[in-house]
């Protein structure tokens, strides 16, 4: 198929109305401009998460992939970004992109991006991006994840995503510092605060879950084989303890 102009796609970058023509020529220079059939799929789950896109034409639909089914997260419309977990500074891709019809898609590296429109360092912005939006996208992450899942899923990867923000790590697993009662766990997870104590016990007996008076200690790694391949461990940092749960 014939390429698209440099022209053309000046005018269909529309979604840095603020950019000024020379930044967005730049930009163009820098980025590699191709054609998707419709159906395809312009990034998968577990691909390496190392370009940016800006869709020019045709329409984009990007969805999870949980237990049970392929979960619409939304659609892309010509000149929206998508892609952005680059932005992020996430290693894989979680999210499936496929055209729904035919599409044109320009791609950019991440730094190029950023450095060329914004006149940033990749880093800075993925700190701050971390810091600002980062919990708006692991929420983003269990809402699409929990859909079609069971309350065992649900728990789950609730308390690994606990421990991996609230956790000190002694030699039994990941202790959780908050104080949660089950019914506060029964909320987060959208169930009864019976049938969440239930399947605790559940845990319990299955060596996933220790109990150290009002204390819950998790060990993630059995906990994760129960929510893989959909909820990737937690990447936030624990906090060191001695072997009695005590912070150093």
């Amino acid at each position: 198929m014939r390429a698209l102009s440099q022209e053309q796609i000046f005018s269909r970058l529309t979604a840095f109305p603020w950019a000024s023509k020379e930044k967005l020529e730049r930009l163009i220079a820098l980025g590699h401009t191709h054609r998707v059939a419709r159906r395809r799929a312009i990034f998968q789950p577990g691909d390496e998460s190392n370009r940016v896109y800006v869709l020019h034409s045709g329409i984009a639909k990007l969805c999870i992939l949980n237990r049970s089914e392929s979960v619409l997260v939304g659609l892309i419309a010509p000149g929206e970004v998508f892609g952005a977990s680059a932005l992020l500074g996430h290693d894989r891709r979680q999210f499936r992109c496929d055209a729904l019809t035919e599409c044109t898609v320009s791609s950019f590296t991440p730094a190029e991006f950023v450095e060329t429109l914004l006149g940033m360092e990749l880093a800075h912005l993925s700190q701050f991006l971390e810091a600002t939006v980062g919990k708006w996208w692991l929420m983003l992450l269990r809402y699409a994840n929990s859909v079609g899942t069971g309350l065992r899923e649900r728990l789950a990867a609730a308390l690994i995503e606990l421990g991996g923000k609230f956790g000190a790590v002694d030699d039994r697993g990941i202790i959780i510092t908050v104080k949660l009662t089950h019914a506060d766990l029964a909320a987060l997870v959208g169930a009864s605060r019976q049938r969440t104590t239930s399947q605790l016990a559940a845990f319990e007996r299955e060596g996933a879950l220790i109990r150290d008076g009002r204390r819950l200690i998790i060990v993630a790694d059995k906990l994760q084989r129960l929510t893989e391949p959909q909820v990737r461990r937690a990447r936030a940092p624990v906090r060191e303890s001695t072997p009695h749960g005590r912070e150093q």
